[in-house]
């Protein structure tokens, strides 16, 4: 499955909304302005550096492409959640995995990990979609870092996180 890395021009468009009662809609680069931040896709493992992230004054985010799960989902996750209006963090050319996927050894091993560490899942909503983590500087500084899952639940390594965070020039 080819993969084709997104550009800082690319993501900044996004149109995400606060998933809350008020529905805010801001522009994507609003959430990288003044500090970097860590946008992603495993829960756990992100926010295990959380007090390392702080360290360096850089946030941690996610974004989802549907409400459906975020409740579950937000205990797991140290960061504030965003719903990604047009799906831009999960392109530039998303990438999908068919069901039959579900069956490889891989995925089947991710599940095993995941279920092993008592996290609730569900099989409802379009789970499908691959999504990664980006690791964006201040202002025009750019992406330091991608990762784009190859099968569901495949995750970047948290070093290689790190080692980009390490990167991001204060403001």
């Amino acid at each position: 499955m080819a993969t084709e890395k997104a550009t800082l021009q690319y993501l900044q468009t996004a149109k995400l909304q606060t998933i809350d009662q008020t529905k805010n809609n801001f522009s994507a680069s609003d959430l990288w302005k003044d500090n970097g931040v860590v946008l992603m896709a495993e829960a756990i493992g992100l926010s295990s550096l959380l007090p390392e992230l702080e360290a360096h004054r850089v946030q941690l985010h996610a974004v989802v492409h549907e409400t459906l799960g975020v409740d579950e989902f937000k205990p797991f996750f140290k960061g504030d959640v965003y719903l990604d209006l047009e799906k831009k963090f999960y392109g530039p050319k998303e990438r999908w995995t068919s069901l039959f996927s579900l069956l490889r050894f891989g995925v089947m091993k991710n599940i095993y990990r995941v279920k092993k560490k008592s996290i609730p899942g569900n099989m409802i909503g379009e789970g499908r979609l691959l999504g990664g983590v980006y690791v964006i500087g201040p202002g025009e500084q750019g992406i330091l870092f991608q990762y784009h899952e190859k099968e569901f639940g495949d995750h970047a390594d948290l070093k290689d996180i790190m080692a980009a965070v390490e990167n991001i020039k204060s403001t």
